[in-house]
């Protein structure tokens, strides 16, 4: 049609609210795309992985040495294998935990360079980049000099964490390697555990393995649960006392990798969703603006003969055209930022990257979309117009300022001049305050995203693991322990067990000593609890839904004994999901000898045999891993800090430029009237105001109500509590770079309002 010449003039004579939608579109597309492809190739890559490279069901440490590996094999249709490691402290401050080679299960992948020969190391790649390390150069270990003849990826070891405590990796401090098991035999050292991989069920009559063929199998019902029991049971029918038992599904090192990808599924939706609801709103404010002023256009284009279904496809160009522009650039960009995201992605969990594949379905949709959305709101708004008889609208529709109840309830006449003029400018056009209210309320929330969390990791660090553990070394044994303590040393026990009327549900016991002064819990008043009794930790008590004289029955993980725990108190406290009880207590209901313990507390470091130890930490380590692996964060909030920045931008400088635009001819008459330049900017750039300030304040009960329902999630699939704070300081921060935002739009706005003249008044008077 010819009148769709005027579609690019149109568009360029207001090109601020056009270009602030086609932004928005194109950041919501990008993120769209990018996060869906890359929480898809993420899911695919390590799927691949665990499956490739054998890893493991369950990893479990014994009293004493399996000496029938291939006999349990058969019996239970599974592959069994003896793994071993140990730390290596290549300086005071970094470490390296050393893999001795396997073949059957949690086998290496080698994700560049070529696999090991005698005398050769693999490492993982983060910690060769951060501590400058390549393929070719040499790394002495205590008293021999390996070659690197690759980078290395374990299926059990994704994340690589130095301990399942941990929450956040730091390749500079920690990392893992490889080596063969003759160059590992001749150290002699470390300590050695079991990774067992159950064969898959190839139906109701048996395991689909060629080396089983015992008739219990047969009767296994597939559940990776109750063969891990039978497997359990049958061990300690033998004699074999099991003293430590992971589940894979109870390994941080894995399961941190699927709560990243299953946290990017859900942000790559919601984000771009509440993004493209935003320019929605906007796209529709300024096509109804648009056509409130070529009203009059649109009559006479009746009038000369053109139909109504030729002008809505006229008007419905120019939100659709924003769409198809902004969908098309922010798809590609999306699809460009994958490669380089899945690059940080992998250095951040170390899995080997095959074929990068894309998604048509998601590309479809992130094209799609923003046209379908975009298309309902003009239309929308196009049908309140167009339903107007030619007569009507060559008469000029105009918006009816008329007075709604909010403004007859706040009784304006009491209020000074000034005052009354900025809040009936916010109050007369109810969808551009709503839309002002949205953006800020979304940029407070993008903004305060990072600070929660990096508040809430502080807070958890600061004000539950110091202020609850006392101790400065923790050694867990391989063993049981019977010997006497060394001076100064508290010992403690551990069970892991499951609730009994729910498997998936599992936690920890722990036995501690009476009047134990390493440990300090306390109740919701501040009083410190005393040890003697059982206590359980708030977020477990919350996720049990129990509290003081209930009890809770359990089963042992590594023994399926079956006991009752009655709770005597709560601890406030967000260390984890445990119960803690006197030690004696907790060894006669497990069945362990008195006066027998599995680890030590202790004030000073303790001389004991690596070989005998499953673990060791300090907590003066623990906290200064803690702070330095969080740096990593002020990157995250940097980045959602400028899309913040840039998303209330467009926001406030589109609604003042609406402002400015709807009140022309009463910035020409206050101009005619004598105000100043400086009393005319501020009626009409400073009637926002106090949104700002609202926007501000609902945001933050909104970030601290979402934060903790995926902090609530995250505890279900990791154990991992956080509780959900934010520090008045950040508050403050994230209100500065609000008020900025609106300041910054405020000075583009400025020449807007310099360049109405006086005349505009008389043309207003004409008409």
């Amino acid at each position: 049609m010819v009148i769709n010449k005027k579609i690019t003039r149109t568009m360029l004579e207001n090109r601020s609210s056009y270009l602030g939608s086609l932004v928005l579109i194109i950041i919501s597309c990008l993120l769209f795309t990018m996060m869906t492809q890359l929480s898809g190739n993420m899911a695919s890559l390590t799927s691949a992985f665990e499956k490739d490279y054998v890893q493991d069901d369950a990893v479990f440490v014994t009293a004493g040495k399996l000496d029938n590996i291939r006999e349990l094999e058969s019996k239970f249709g599974a592959r069994i294998e003896e793994g071993a490691s140990f730390d290596y402290a290549a300086t005071k401050d970094k470490t390296l935990r050393i893999f001795r080679q396997n073949t059957k299960v949690d086998l290496p992948a080698v994700i560049e360079g070529k696999n090991l020969s005698g005398g050769d190391i693999m490492v993982d790649p983060s910690f060769a980049k951060a501590n400058g390390l390549k393929i070719g150069d040499g790394l002495r270990v205590f008293d021999r000099t390996f070659k690197i003849s690759g980078f290395v990826s374990l299926p059990n070891f994704i994340y690589i964490l130095k301990n399942e405590t941990d929450i956040i990796n730091d390749p500079q401090t920690f990392g893992i390697a490889v080596i063969g098991k003759d160059d590992f035999d001749r150290f002699d050292k470390g300590s050695s555990f079991y990774s067992i991989k159950f064969d898959p069920v190839s139906g109701a009559g048996g395991v689909n393995s060629a080396s089983t063929n015992s008739a219990s199998a047969a009767n296994d019902n597939g559940s990776i649960g109750a063969r891990e029991k039978q497997f359990r049971d049958y061990l300690k029918a033998n004699g074999v006392l099991v003293s430590q038992w992971t589940d894979i599904g109870d390994n941080a090192r894995v399961n941190y990798v699927k709560i990243k990808i299953e946290g990017i599924r859900g942000v790559s939706t919601s984000m771009p969703a509440a993004i493209l609801l935003l320019t929605c709103i906007l796209t529709g404010i300024v096509v109804w603006r648009m056509l409130q002023r070529e009203s009059i256009i649109i009559g006479t284009l009746y009038a000369q003969g053109y139909r109504r279904k030729e002008l809505r496809r006229h008007y419905l160009m120019y939100p659709l055209t924003i769409a198809a522009i902004g969908a098309i650039t922010g798809t590609a960009l999306g699809a460009f930022t994958l490669r380089p995201m899945l690059a940080v992605m992998v250095s951040y969990f170390n899995i080997p990257v095959g074929s990068i594949t894309y998604s048509a379905g998601y590309i479809a949709a992130s094209l799609l979309l923003p046209m379908f959305f975009l298309g309902i709101s003009g239309a929308f708004v196009l049908q309140k117009v167009l339903r107007n008889t030619p007569i009507d609208l060559m008469k000029g529709v105009r918006e009816k300022n008329r007075v709604n109840f909010i403004e007859r309830k706040l009784k304006l006449d009491r209020f000074r001049f000034a005052t009354k003029f900025r809040i009936r400018e916010q109050l007369r056009s109810l969808s551009r305050l709503a839309f002002l209210l949205i953006g800020v309320v979304m940029a407070t929330m993008l903004l305060l995203l990072g600070f929660t969390a990096k508040s809430s990791l502080d807070n958890l660090m600061n004000y539950g693991f110091k202020d609850t553990y006392k101790f400065q070394y923790e050694y867990v044994y391989r063993s049981l322990q019977e010997a006497r303590t060394p001076a100064g040393a508290e010992k403690f026990s551990a069970a892991s067990v499951t609730l009994k009327s729910n498997s998936d549900t599992s936690f920890e016991i722990v036995g501690i000593e009476p009047g134990a002064k390493y440990l300090l819990l306390k109740n919701k008043n501040g009083t410190a609890l005393n040890p003697d009794q059982v206590i359980i930790t708030r977020p477990l008590a919350e996720k049990l839904k129990a509290g003081p004289g209930d009890i809770i029955d359990v089963v042992g993980k590594t023994d399926s004994r079956e006991y009752s725990v009655t709770v005597d108190s709560i601890a406030e406290t967000f260390i984890g999901e445990f119960i803690f009880m006197p030690i004696e207590q907790l060894n006669k209901q497990i069945g362990l000898p008195v006066g027998s313990y599995m680890g030590l507390w202790s004030d000073t470091a303790l001389a004991i045999p690596e070989n005998q130890l499953y673990s060791a930490r300090t907590v003066e380590d623990s906290v200064k891993d803690f702070n330095k692996s969080t740096e990593p964060i002020q990157t995250t909030v940097g980045v959602i800090s400028f899309m913040s920045f840039i998303i209330g931008l467009i926001v406030i400088y589109v609604v003042t430029s609406l402002i400015i635009e709807e009140n022309k001819g009463n910035i020409s008459l206050m101009k005619v009237f004598g105000y100043r330049r400086k009393e005319v900017n501020s009626l009409i750039l400073n009637s926002s105001s106090i949104m700002i300030v609202i926007g501000y304040i609902i945001g933050i009960p909104l970030i601290l109500t979402t934060m903790s329902m995926f902090f609530k999630s995250l505890t279900e699939s990791v154990k991992l509590t956080l509780p959900v704070v934010i520090s008045y300081p950040y508050v403050i921060i994230g209100f500065i770079v609000i008020w900025l935002t609106y300041e910054i739009s405020k000075a583009m706005s400025k020449r807007k309002v310099d360049r109405i003249s006086m005349a505009e008044a008389l043309k207003a008077g004409t008409e």
